[in-house]
């Protein structure tokens, strides 16, 4: 019992000095891949890098759903339509990166160099970008994240000076429309 009681103990006390901090899962890595790069990684370091990649992105996605459920939670309807739209974006990105891990995968297995070399370098793009779209997401509702839709909405109507302000449709008049024949097109027919 007691060496369950300090395993435990163990367990607690040092898990968080290795979990992954929450806003810190995907990098947006501004430094370029090279060709000398690409060539210099053997295929199981990026099959590696390439399940890592998947796994930050699921991260990722479940981050931004955290942060539209707190969104949801205060009305925050601008805020809701603002990360949905980069969290269907996410969603498209981490599929599509799914689907390379597994071509990665076979192209790894099968030993075809400029196959998973392909597959890597799209899964390193998507990755990229999902990180841009996590940026995207946490800026949404400005730099305070404060903003709330409550009661009525306020119209304000600004016209220019130039601009008709009365009713534009009264200079409209009904269409005629003529039920004779129209003439033929060609004067031989």
């Amino acid at each position: 019992m007691a060496r369950w009681t300090v395993a435990f103990l163990v367990v607690v006390v040092a898990a968080p000095a290795f979990a992954i901090p929450k806003r810190d899962r995907v990098v947006v890595e501004s430094k370029s891949l090279k060709p000398q790069d690409l060539q210099a990684m053997s295929l199981e370091a990026m099959l590696g890098e390439g399940e890592k990649s998947v796994q930050d992105m699921n991260g990722t996605v479940r981050d931004v759903l955290d942060s539209l459920a707190s969104a949801r939670k205060a009305n925050d309807f601008a805020r809701m339509n603002c990360i949905g739209t980069a969290l269907s974006s996410i969603k498209g990105l981490l599929r599509i990166s799914d689907q390379n891990a597994m071509s990665l995968r076979e192209r790894v297995i099968a030993r075809d160099r400029p196959g998973a070399e392909h597959e890597y370098v799209k899964m390193r793009i998507a990755r990229q970008k999902v990180g841009e779209l996590l940026a995207q997401a946490r800026s949404c509702g400005g730099p305070s994240g404060d903003t709330v839709f409550e009661g009525e909405a306020v119209v304000e109507k600004d016209f220019a000076e130039d601009l008709p302000i009365e009713d534009v449709r009264t200079a409209l008049s009904e269409p005629v429309f003529s039920m004779d024949a129209p003439p033929s097109a060609s004067p031989f027919y």
